[in-house]
């Protein structure tokens, strides 16, 4: 049986949003366009950016980022989400998720670069397929409702869907 860990990506948005995010991940993430993400590390741990719209991103990060954020004293919100789980699949999961998903131009899923976001709906099941290196390899990160993975596992691994056991990962 194969272990699965669901993680939970931080959300970061408000008025300051793009100036915290300059604070904490350096100048590079406000050359980022809306789904276009970018690797760092944050007191020593690994981080990833992902930038949502002008002034919000979405964070992989271990540690408490809020109490990061609210040191800076800016007009910004920072939290993880209790009904949004994210999972990390390898990246050769990649094409079985593309024929099943639906996206909207100017979106599309094949090819989907490294440093790459997309929202795309898989049958009911809203979900948003990030593709960016994890440690040496690169992995595809599926945020969306923790109530839903199980059921989106077993429509893009249908064989493999038993033998899956999640986790939850607490930060």
């Amino acid at each position: 049986m194969s272990e699965l860990t669901i993680s939970q990506p931080w959300d970061m948005a408000g008025a300051d949003g793009l100036v915290a995010a300059r604070a904490l991940f350096g100048e590079t993430v406000d050359h980022l366009a809306p789904f276009q993400s970018m690797e760092t590390a944050l007191e020593g741990e690994a981080c990833s950016v992902l930038r949502l719209c002008d002034r919000n991103f979405r964070v992989t990060y271990p540690g408490p980022l809020d109490r990061l954020v609210a040191a800076l004293h800016l007009r910004v919100w920072v939290r993880q989400l209790d009904w949004l789980g994210a999972i990390a699949l390898p990246a050769a999961n990649l094409p079985a998720i593309a024929a099943l998903a639906t996206v909207r131009a100017p979106h599309r899923l094949s090819p989907l670069p490294l440093h790459r976001a997309v929202p795309a709906q898989v049958t009911t099941i809203a979900v948003l397929v990030w593709h960016h290196p994890e440690g040496e390899s690169a992995v595809v990160e599926l945020h969306l409702a923790r109530h839903q993975i199980t059921s989106f596992l077993s429509l893009i691994q249908p064989s493999n869907h038993s033998s899956v056991s999640l986790t939850t990962a607490h930060t």
